[in-house]
């Protein structure tokens, strides 16, 4: 399917498409695409990520269809192709031809710049403009020719060796400024084109000047502009550098997708399935639901699936972060990404393809990448008008420096104005600008989803710099959720009859049992059990290898043990609290100035006893209530705290209403499907340190964020004035403008070295 359904707010359906895009440069492409989809009917959302050229369009299916999207395009420079729901963002499709570009890239830019030096070291090395110059006119002269003639041979070699690099290697930034001026805007390649065509009309006119003058005398030469030196080295060198800082930009911002394609890795591209009674190697893409998969020892899971036959330890820690490797047997839950460490298993497949665990986790991830937060609303209103002004500027700096600036002995008018005119041009960067935001979103989740820290939307990281209070859910979060057997008054040899009576039930109390009697190493698996009866809030009857045994209910935290009606003893119950729990609590407190509250549905004494543990005030425990009730006490907290925003934290399986009536939803669980859809945070590894690691991760991507836009801005605050006052050099502007964006998307990428 490749268009996802889904409604707003108000009920309206709304249809999603992913796009892959073609062509964008800048952040005034990107900001071009979205002012177009804007304004076409249906249309009910739009964001276009430079960093990772795609785009997301929501609209209305019953005003608008896929093709309508589509032919957005036909009046844009840039080309689209839709995404299919169930493939990656970055697919193979995509990286050949990614591969391809690149390579062509690096061979264009080869060139220029082996002919840029050939271009420098004629024009601008003291002497070997005129040597070179005297040596080919006196190919074509009769004895030695004159200074003029040997200067206007070497323009020439100057002009054969510059046509190349302008209208061959610089050739995508004229189609690219007359494509974007054809849809009525203006990037980043009309700059580069405007700067470098006057610095080549102007050069063609020295050359010439010979020619169109009809004189060749030297003292008119002496005369002429510049003692008759073009400035073909300008176009050639702004050019090259350019070409050098989006192949260096490509390159840096095709490492920001790493997590993405690391997470991809993890699922083989081959599976073994069993076909017609046999064995068979098939791509992944054509294992279906149900299919038998072997996975020998050393293999990785490629589907979420059931284990039907063997058993072996799998090792998960890609999904929840558990060092050590977890034993699997028929009956038991794998996961796709997984790896079989020692025995063959046969699994069933349960969910393939987009379905798998895996799979939902790289769309939220690439979601989320491709998602805006809020600070880029500064960026996308200055790149707007940024090329134009620019432009106006330029126009500026000309006229001052043609009518108001005195000429210098020697010195000519148009030179003087067009130089700094041309540099300006050259050295504004909207680039930067766009890049700012994207590049350091993609890396700062991709290296959440390597922690297990998933963030599903650039608002909601934002926001979480801003966070005043957290309210934590007991059960399963702030407690480990599981019931353990904290005493035991019941002997061992009455422990198996209990153990293995308790083995028929699927009650959390009874699987607590069984895993008390295991640990105390009491044997039960022979025994046969009975009549099994399981009595709802009492507790459960059977018949035990002759003995009848009953486990009923004593409080709210003990049952009581009766053998063939006489009592045995009592067993007690406790969910412990996380280890972590007081000290996540301490560091909110502490380092975040957050006020921490708890909701559970226990009693308030269990209720208190946890929160007095953990760090929590009595006043800000809540008991008794219900999962409804839950999100009435997160929104009345939200109302009486007016510092930030309020986050709640929960396990993601019944405490759905409190996490969508919290500003940001917290959702622990060990990657289940349940979880990935309830937060709009989820902890993969169910640590609640985690917690920290998202706050931490959260404020190091606002940080870079804010430091991309303050040296986006700040660049071009400094290097316009430089240019238009004539200290920077239109050659020098270009380099520096490449250099802008690159270094941008480094300073994002160190978020890479984030640690937990």
């Amino acid at each position: 399917m490749t268009v996802m359904q889904a409604e707003d707010a108000n009920g309206a359906p709304t249809s999603a498409l992913r796009l892959a895009i073609d062509g964008m440069h800048c952040a005034n492409c990107a900001a071009n695409i979205e002012k177009h989809y804007r304004q076409t009917p249906g249309v009910v959302d739009v964001a276009v990520n430079l960093a990772n050229n795609t785009g997301r369009v929501e609209f209305n299916p019953e005003i608008a269809s896929v093709s309508d999207m589509l032919a957005v395009f036909d009046d844009l420079s840039f080309t689209a192709e839709i995404i299919p729901e169930d493939a990656p963002l970055i697919d193979e499709a995509r990286r050949a031809r990614e591969a391809a570009r690149a390579k062509h890239d690096v061979h264009v830019f080869t060139a220029a710049a082996v002919l840029t030096v050939l271009i420098v070291m004629i024009g601008m090395i003291p002497g070997w403009h005129m040597a070179v110059g005297g040596w080919l006119a006196g190919l074509f002269t009769s004895g030695s020719p004159t200074h003029v003639q040997a200067m206007f041979a070497s323009n020439m070699l100057l002009l054969a060796l510059t046509i190349p690099v302008q209208f061959g290697c610089g050739a995508r930034f004229c189609k690219g400024a007359v494509s974007s001026l054809k849809s009525g805007s203006a990037n980043m390649d009309v700059l580069v084109a405007l700067g470098t065509s006057i610095a080549f009309l102007f050069s063609l006119w020295i050359a010439f000047l010979p020619v169109i003058t009809g004189n060749w005398t030297d003292a008119e030469v002496s005369m002429s502009v510049n003692d008759g030196m073009p400035y073909f080295e300008t176009c050639a060198m702004l050019i090259t550098f350019v070409l050098l800082g989006k192949m260096l930009e490509a390159r840096a911002k095709g490492a920001t997708n790493k997590a993405i394609e690391a997470l991809m890795n993890l699922t083989p591209p081959y599976a073994t399935v069993v076909r017609a009674g046999a064995e068979v190697e098939v791509p992944l893409a054509q294992v279906m639901a149900g299919d038998a998969v072997i996975v020998h020892p050393g293999e990785k899971v490629a589907v979420d699936g059931v284990v039907t036959e063997g058993s072996s330890e799998v090792d998960e820690s890609m999904l929840t972060g558990e060092p050590l490797p977890q034993p699997k047997t028929v009956g038991d839950e794998v996961t796709g990404g997984t790896v079989n460490t020692t025995g063959s298993l046969t699994v069933r497949a349960m969910r393939v393809g987009a379905d798998s665990t895996l799979a939902r986790i790289v769309r939220a991830v690439e979601d989320a990448q491709g998602s805006k937060a809020p600070v880029q609303r500064i960026a996308d209103k200055i790149a707007s008008i940024f090329v134009p002004a620019i432009l106006v500027i330029a126009l500026i700096t000309f006229c001052i420096w043609f009518f108001f600036v005195p000429v210098p002995a020697g010195g000519n008018v148009l030179v003087q104005s067009l130089m700094p005119a041309i540099a300006v041009i050259c050295v504004a960067c909207p680039c930067a600008l766009g890049l700012a935001t994207p590049t350091a979103l993609m890396v700062g989740m991709g290296r959440g989803a390597e922690l297990g820290v998933l963030i599903k939307d650039g608002e909601v990281l934002e926001r979480m710099g801003g966070l005043a209070a957290c309210v934590f859910d007991k059960t399963g979060t702030l407690t480990e959720g599981h019931p353990k057997v904290s005493a035991c008054t019941v002997s061992n040899q009455d422990m198996a009859y209990v153990a293995a009576l308790e083995a028929k039930s699927e009650h959390p109390l009874a699987r607590a049992i069984v895993r008390f009697a295991e640990g105390e190493g009491i044997s039960f698996a022979d025994l046969k059990v009975t009549g099994f009866e399981a009595i709802a809030g009492v507790g459960v009857r059977g018949n035990v290898s002759g003995r009848d045994v009953f486990v009923a209910a004593s409080n709210a935290s003990g049952s009581c043990v009766e053998i063939n009606g006489k009592l045995s003893g009592e067993l007690q119950f406790a969910d412990e609290v996380r280890p972590d729990a007081a000290s996540v609590i301490g560091a909110l407190n502490s380092s975040y100035s957050m006020d921490c509250f708890m909701v559970t549905g226990d009693g308030a004494g269990t209720a208190l006893a946890v929160a007095d543990e953990v760090g929590i005030p009595e006043q800000n425990v809540f008991a008794k209530v219900k999962p409804l009730g839950k999100a009435e006490v997160v929104q009345g907290i939200k109302e009486a705290d007016a510092r930030g925003a309020c986050a709640f934290v929960g396990d993601g399986i019944n405490d759905a209403p409190a996490l969508a009536a919290a500003d940001i939803g917290v959702a622990m669980a060990a990657g289940t499907d349940v979880a990935l859809d309830a937060g709009s945070v989820v902890l993969m590894h169910d640590r609640l340190d985690d917690l920290i690691v998202a706050l931490r991760l959260s404020r190091a991507t606002m940080r870079k964020i804010r430091q991309n836009l303050f040296w986006a801005l700040i660049y071009n605050c400094i290097m316009i004035p430089l240019a238009a006052v004539g200290i920077l050099a239109p050659a020098l502007a270009g380099a520096a403008m490449a250099l802008s964006s690159v270094s941008v998307v480094s300073n994002s990428l160190l978020l890479k070295r984030f640690r937990a």
